[in-house]
């Protein structure tokens, strides 16, 4: 196995990968339309190898990822969020505008970008030829196959310009790597997707897109398609592919079936794509045939003569460029909800912005009045053990957050005064020194930002100090605000919480009395009655109802959730009970055809009987509402059905009326806002659902408009219960 020498790595390890401007602009617009969807985002980042090397190296950080691989632009998106993806596209397009503008990147990209893509569609269409399993894989380890240039590039600069420039193509510059790095662009561009832990061959893939063909028929699958993708895209150049097959196209048709015929169509078809692509991006790709990046303008003319005009212009440019820079995250960190998300987004940003690493935060904690590690997925676990006292002589860390200004271990005189705690924070972040941000919003002590660099990297960020500390500022009022704004919330809730109790106490003790004397009447009532009449049932059914009603209002004021009653009850009777006393209101008033299909004998059910005939009494008016002009409702009961294995009760409910609503459907058992569906709560079905749950049951529901919706409840007979 190649490694990858120190000096390289160290030079790679920000990530700063130069993108198409043309795309970063459509990134950016697609970002801030509200009414772009997930898929739009991922058909414009899968434009650019940079941005989709970006967007899955913060997705796969152990920050997001959660355990879970992302290896689709899809999966990454919805990791980062809507939010988080504003943020990082305003720091990636004002990096990307204003590197250029002073100079730092004048590479062209465009036939670099234009041979990305076309073996990212080729090695596409040919997974999907041989069948290989993932043909988004493909395509993304296509699209990746040279990322090492760009990774190289923006760690490098132009030492490597120069290595570019005097390379016709990759073979030789591959060779150029090799004798002059020790390394070259397949193992860096392998090692940035080794950082995602993906248990894929798409590193491989890469790492192999260079080997001679006699090594390649021995690959495992990606690596060949990918290899053969790489192929065919060299061989445009040389003329429409013939029915006779060249050497290295003699192999791909050993090695996956692909025929010259098959090459030269899908040449033709994977250039018209793109060339549609780069026509609508206002590319000029066609006549792009050297596939590296290379000097816009000549190296050797682009050493302007510096002088104190050119000195005083680059100063004013660097402070227009902060001031853009702050004003765009001030506005995009503003629309972050919690802590976590705004330091999760800071710490990319100042990735992007400063070029480092490894970041951390380190945060007051008031009521001792030290500092320590903040508990945040993607940083070192030995910082949240740390106690750092705030005193100026207890570490650098202290000292920057007291004296309100940028500290780091490589500063002159600095490295007396760097303590113990220091060096421990450097080694926890696999760094020489660290650089202290404070972060620190008027009196109010909030924290440090922990940078782990170089003795390089802090030469290139010293003199971008000023801008680290406005940067630190800046997080530290969003951060600030924000509790603020949750001290404030919490303050109102618990207002809110203290008049809702007294007002909940009034209405039960109002509505207990009035439903007691009810209850009573209806004792007199019944006793009153002839037997002849039979409706002692339904009185007694009835006075069960207002039991339950009470227990209801009674819950109002319960602080705890106190366990109900609980017991045996038969589904089937408690279903006849309910229909005995709502089935002229719900269905025969209301012209509504009730159709009953229960199954006899059912086993027993244990739990709240009240929680059932609860969810059968929301259901029923709901269905009831959805057919003001009549309809049919259809119950029905089934036993013998396994919920997780477990014996349990099926019962439907189902109704002929115009189906849920579309934004219903979306957050189906979640409570609306109220104003969504005039006239109702918005809150009936997330109360089923949670009754179901609390019946250790489960709820679905098959909806189609204009054809009525069904619900399907499953619940656990109970132990020992067989049918009779």
């Amino acid at each position: 196995m190649q490694q990858i020498p120190g000096t390289i790595l160290e030079a790679i390890e920000s990530i700063q990968l130069p993108s198409m401007p043309q795309v970063l602009l459509r990134f950016l617009t697609v970002t801030h339309d509200d009414l772009a969807s997930m898929a739009d985002l991922a058909k414009v980042v899968g434009q650019d190898p940079a941005l989709s090397a970006r967007v899955l190296t913060v997705a796969n950080s152990p920050a997001l990822r959660g355990g879970t691989e992302i290896k689709s632009l899809d999966q990454g998106l919805v990791v980062l969020g809507t939010r988080l993806m504003r943020t990082l596209a305003a720091c990636l397009a004002i990096q990307s505008v204003f590197a250029r503008t002073a100079g730092d990147l004048r590479y062209d990209l465009t036939g670099f970008w234009g041979h990305a893509l076309r073996v990212a569609e080729l090695s596409s269409v040919i997974a999907s030829r041989v069948n290989y399993p993932d043909a988004g894989e493909a395509y993304l380890a296509g699209l990746m196959h040279d990322i090492g240039q760009l990774l190289l590039l923006g760690g490098m600069g132009d030492s490597y310009g120069v290595l570019l420039d005097g390379s016709a193509d990759e073979t030789a510059l591959q060779g150029t790597e090799n004798s002059q790095l020790g390394t070259d662009h397949t193992a860096v561009g392998a090692w940035l997707v080794d950082q995602w832990n993906l248990s894929s061959f798409m590193a491989d893939a890469i790492l192999f897109h260079h080997r001679p063909a006699s090594e390649i028929v021995k690959a495992d699958f990606l690596s060949q398609i990918v290899w053969s993708a790489h192929i065919i895209d060299d061989t445009r150049d040389s003329g429409p592919v013939q029915n006779e097959a060249t050497p290295t196209l003699a192999v791909v048709e050993s090695a996956l079936g692909i025929t010259a015929s098959d090459v030269a169509t899908m040449q033709q078809a994977c250039t018209e794509r793109i060339d549609e692509l780069a026509a609508a991006l206002d590319i000029e790709c066609a006549s792009h045939t050297k596939t590296l990046p290379y000097f816009a303008t000549p190296f050797e003319h682009f050493r302007p003569k510096l002088n104190d005009t050119s000195v005083t212009y680059s100063r004013l440019e660097a402070v227009v460029r902060d001031m853009a820079t702050m004003n765009s995250l001030q506005q995009n960190l503003s629309g972050l909800y919690g802590e976590t998300e705004i330091v999760l987004a800071v710490r990319e940003s100042a990735r992007i912005l400063f070029g480092v690493g490894r970041i951390a935060f380190l945060f007051v904690q008031q009521d001792k009045q030290v500092l320590s590690g903040a508990d945040l997925a993607g940083q070192p676990p030995l910082l949240q053990r740390l106690q750092i006292k705030l005193d100026s002589g207890q570490s650098l860390a202290a000292a920057a957050l007291l004296e309100q200004r940028p500290a780091s271990t490589f500063d002159d005189g600095r490295s007396s005064s760097a303590s113990l705690v220091d060096v421990q924070i450097a080694r926890a972040l696999g760094c020489q020194g660290v650089l202290y941000a404070p972060l620190r919003v008027r009196e109010n002590h909030i924290g440090v930002m922990v940078y782990g660099v170089t003795a390089a990297q802090y030469a290139r960020i010293r003199p971008r100090l000023g801008l680290v500390a406005r940067f630190a500022n800046l997080a530290a009022e969003s951060i600030e605000t924000w509790r603020e704004a949750r001290d404030h919330e919490q303050e109102v809730a618990t207002t809110l919480q203290s008049g809702f109790e007294q007002r909940a106490r009034k209405v039960v003790h109002e509505a207990g009395n009035p439903l007691a004397i009810i209850k009573n009447y209806l004792k007199i009532v019944s006793r009153k009655l002839p037997d002849e009449l039979n409706v002692h049932q339904e009185m007694t059914i009835l006075g069960e109802e207002i039991d339950r009603v009470t227990q209801i209002v009674r819950s109002l004021v319960e602080v705890d959730d106190v366990p109900k009653a609980t017991g045996l009850f038969d589904v089937n009777t408690v279903i006849e009970e309910m229909l005995a006393l709502y089935g002229e209101t719900f269905f025969a008033g209301c012209g509504i055809t009730l159709l009953k299909s229960l199954e006899p004998n059912l086993p027993p059910v244990s739990g709240e009987r009240d929680s059932f005939k609860q969810i059968l009494f929301n259901l029923w008016k709901n269905a009831s509402e959805a057919m003001p002009e009549g309809g049919r409702i259809t119950i029905s009961t089934r036993g013998d059905m396994l919920l997780d294995g477990q014996p349990s009760i099926e019962i439907h409910v189902s109704d002929s009326g115009p189906g849920l609503p579309p934004e219903v459907m979306q957050g189906l058992f979640k409570p609306l806002a109220p104003n969504r569906r005039p006239g109702h709560s918005g809150i009936g079905l997330s109360i089923v659902a949670s009754l179901v749950e609390r019946l250790g049951g489960r709820i679905g529901c098959q909806n189609q408009a204009g054809q009525g919706a069904c619900f399907i409840i499953l619940l656990p007979q109970s132990m020992g219960q067989p049918r009779e």
